[in-house]
């Protein structure tokens, strides 16, 4: 008998065959941190609205030099991204990050689907109304198992913005899937997250609502983010076992800190809890 799990995952698979923007191949080749120790860990990589697997990778360098021992794989996501109109600001950086490559997005506003010439064009964080979330978080598992192949599981998450709302759908389905690919995940590095707007993708993320997602998780904000203040990242980080949660606040806006400093200290302590050192 066919569970739900070997269902949505053999669906998963047939959407990632047909829709991948690589023609197929929706994982990038993983990417390994310098001198491997044997345990090596693997880190799954979910990027952010107007950005691919490869812009993301760009942008996690210093980062992932610093996690020494993870092997990194980077998705994109299935949806091709409509760009921001007038873009200034943190948005005109998101419209320019994929430069030569094709925007991809995990989902898009329901509200732009049928938006009339005149109304306010809106952004996806700020949507009360998702559209493709469903296919978005498919898409990622089936992805996600098709790069795994039959070496078991991933050991952690990097995420960025809307990958944060992903992966934590993924993580608190995979409390009651058996086999999913992300069924031993140890830790999260959620950059820029968020909880959803639209009442009905946020009640997937928040489960039951009295189970907490049990692992380390570092939560990052920027002081300067107007796109997702630190309010809607506090939201998301409730989601996960406060006992576990760690954060790091750069001075920046909404982007990724570079992995120096203070922060290179968090990751490499969100490492080392996660590895029982």
């Amino acid at each position: 008998m066919v569970s739900r799990f070997e269902e949505e995952l053999r669906f998963g698979l047939h959407a990632f065959a047909q829709r991948s923007p690589q023609g197929g191949v929706a994982a990038k080749a993983p990417t390994k941190a310098a001198k491997d120790p044997p345990d090596t860990m693997r880190v799954l990589c979910l990027h952010g609205y107007l950005q691919n697997g490869d812009v993301f990778k760009q942008k996690t360098g210093s980062l992932r030099r610093v996690l020494k021992g993870c092997e990194f794989t980077f998705l994109d996501a299935p949806h091709e991204a409509e760009p921001f109109p007038d873009a200034t600001g943190e948005d005109a950086e998101a419209s320019a990050s994929a430069e030569g490559g094709v925007l991809r997005g995990w989902w898009s506003s329901g509200e732009n689907q049928c938006r009339k010439d005149g109304q306010e064009w809106v952004r996806p964080a700020q949507s009360f109304s998702y559209f493709g979330f469903e296919e978005g978080v498919t898409y990622a598992r089936a992805a996600a198992a098709e790069a795994l192949g039959s070496q078991g599981s991933f050991d952690g998450v990097l995420a960025f913005s809307q990958g944060c709302a992903v992966t934590t759908a993924l993580l608190r389905e995979a409390q009651s899937m058996e086999g999913h690919p992300l069924a031993s995940v140890r830790f999260v590095i959620l950059v820029g997250g968020f909880v959803p707007k639209d009442p009905a993708v946020a009640a997937k993320l928040r489960g039951d609502g009295d189970t907490r997602l049990s692992l380390q998780s570092l939560h990052v904000s920027g002081v300067n983010d107007v796109s997702v203040p630190r309010l809607r990242s506090e939201a998301l980080a409730e989601l996960y076992e406060p006992s576990q949660v760690a954060w790091f606040d750069h001075p920046g806006r909404h982007g990724l800190p570079n992995g120096t400093g203070a922060f290179k200290q968090e990751l490499q302590a969100l490492l080392s809890r996660s590895r029982g050192v």
